[in-house]
This record gives C-alpha cells, sequence and structure tokens, in this order.
C-alpha cells in the first residue's frame, strides 16, 4: 500500500453495485469519478466547505483538472476503500485533493490528483481561495505518489472518431451542471468497440473548460497520441458555437 497519511484525510468505502459496472463485470471509469467526486464532496463539507455552505455565501467549487492511474479495476460487488485529503494550493486560484483507492487486501487500485476553483456564483467568475484553506494544507503535506501533470494538454489535429451527443436533464446534478463524470462518459462514446470492450484505460488526464448546458449538441472527437501508440486524444466541443468543453488524454493497457 503507498497510500500517503496526511493529518486530514478522509477515509470512505464504495460496493460496487451492478449499474456502475460494465460488460466485463468491472467498475467503469464514470463509476470511479463519481466515487472520487462523493468522497470529495463529503470531506468538504465535515470541514465546513462543501457545496451547500459555499453557496449560502455566494460561492461554488468547480473542478478543473482530473489525473487518475488505475492499476486495478474493482469487480461487481468487490468493496474499495478511498483515501481523499486536500493536498496544497496553486498560486491564489488553485486547490489541490488528491486520491488513493485500495482493495480489502490493502493493496493500491488507483492513484489521484485534482484541481479546483473556487468560483463566485454572482460574478461567475474564479475568485481567490479562502485564507482557511491554506491552513488545512500545512507544508509537508503528502501528495499522491503520481507524475506531475503537463501545464497543457495536447490537442487533436485531425479527429479520428466522432459521435454526437445531446445533453439531457437527467446529466444534470444538485449544482445544476452536467456531473463531471458524464464528460468521461462522453470522451470514451465516439471510440469503435475493440478500444471498449478489449482493452482498458489505465491512466486518464481530463480537463474541464465550459460547462454544458441542457438541450446542448455536444461533438465528441478522438485520436491517437502521435507520440504514443497506446494512448489517444480527445475533444469536447458544443456544436452551436464551436466552444470547448473538455479536453482529455487516455493511456491504454
Amino acid at each position: 500500500m503507498d497510500c500517503p497519511s496526511p493529518l486530514r484525510a478522509h477515509d470512505e468505502s464504495f460496493c460496487v453495485r451492478a449499474y456502475e459496472s460494465g460488460v466485463n463485470n468491472q467498475v467503469t471509469l464514470p463509476a470511479l469519478c463519481n466515487y472520487l467526486q462523493e468522497a470529495a464532496g463529503n470531506h468538504a463539507r465535515a470541514l465546513g466547505l462543501g457545496i451547500h455552505e459555499l453557496q449560502d455565501a455566494g460561492f461554488t467549487w468547480m473542478l478543473a483538472r482530473l489525473h487518475l492511474v488505475i492499476r486495478r479495476y474493482a469487480a461487481w460487488r468487490e468493496t474499495v476503500h478511498l483515501r481523499t485529503w486536500p493536498s496544497g494550493v496553486r498560486g491564489r486560484l488553485t486547490a489541490l485533493r488528491d486520491f488513493c483507492m485500495t482493495d480489502s487486501a490493502g493493496e493500491t487500485v488507483l492513484l489521484g490528483v485534482s484541481e479546483w476553483l473556487y468560483v463566485d456564483l454572482a460574478a461567475q467568475r474564479i475568485a481567490r481561495l479562502p485564507q482557511a484553506f491554506a491552513a488545512l494544507t500545512p507544508e509537508g503535506t503528502p501528495r499522491a505518489p503520481i507524475p506531475e501533470l503537463p501545464a497543457k494538454l495536447p490537442d487533436i489535429t485531425e479527429p479520428e472518431w466522432s459521435a454526437v451527443v445531446t445533453v439531457r436533464h437527467s446529466d444534470h446534478d444538485f449544482n445544476d451542471h452536467v456531473n463531471n463524470a458524464h464528460y468521461v462518459e462522453w470522451a470514451l462514446e465516439c471510440l469503435p468497440d475493440v478500444w471498449r470492450e478489449q482493452r482498458r484505460v489505465r491512466e486518464m488526464d481530463i480537463a474541464f473548460r465550459v460547462a454544458a448546458h441542457r438541450g446542448d449538441t455536444v461533438i465528441t472527437e478522438a485520436a491517437h497520441d502521435a507520440v504514443d501508440g497506446d494512448a489517444l486524444l480527445h475533444r469536447i466541443r458544443r456544436d452551436s458555437d464551436g466552444a470547448l468543453l473538455a479536453q482529455a488524454r487516455t493511456v491504454w493497457d
């Protein structure tokens, strides 16, 4: 087990449900993202920085980037244990949160790092992090043992695959935003069956840019990464104005 033990950590367990499993009886990548989001939200609430507490003050959290390394996908009905903790700040605007997931034997099955922005709801813009957040991550707070993110994700030059998705009412969460896990679903949606059914994502780096809205027509595109034959680049954009909603890079077994 290589999960750090920071001072302010939150531990939560999840049992993989049937509706969170794919055709191979293993937990899906979007379901894993939902586990991370649930644990992060529960921990933030326990620290007095949850969504509803922030909304009462006119603010909210927005996930800007998520980088995952998946060593093993848990099976249907298997219980996994997730640890998450605030791991630092970058400048005045970006809060960092890390994740480590283990199985019942204590073996690490997933590592993750994430970047969050503090948003002023009235002004609809990014705000400076509250002073209270810096106190949660004293010097020496450990990070998940995962490679540093590149400053910028590479873009697709020529899409090889594409699909069209319409944003549904059911894609929205209690924040009235499209849930982050749906962008992961959309990124994978255009891929041929051989990628979806015979291979698996062992690493994902996704950056969230602009929010999609109910009724939007979304174009999801993918292509091989020229520098790694096992990697794909993904782009999700709104059809009406071409706005870039998210982009990602996945590495496959």
